[in-house]
């Protein structure tokens, strides 16, 4: 399995953290903090019937993620 998956990206997510250490491991931990997606111009039709459904998939990059792991135990597995 060698083929490459390319993304382009089509917008970008905009949240108040600009460092990494600054960010929680999970969004729960700061949930009165306000992000929002700004969608490029030209994929705004695709917004048409969101307000149908009652998830949206967000697939995104970690750009500021420096650290590669293979393997990892799930955070707060064994917490409610």
């Amino acid at each position: 399995m060698d083929k490459k998956i390319i993304m382009i990206p089509i917008g970008i997510i905009h949240s108040p953290y600009e460092q990494v250490k600054d960010m929680p491991i999970q969004g729960k931990f700061k949930p009165g903090v306000k992000a929002y997606i700004e969608l490029k111009e030209e994929y705004s039709a695709g917004l048409k019937d969101l307000g149908d459904f009652s998830h949206a998939i967000i697939i995104y990059y970690f750009h500021k993620s420096e650290k590669i792991q293979i393997e990892g135990k799930p955070f707060l597995e064994n917490n409610e």
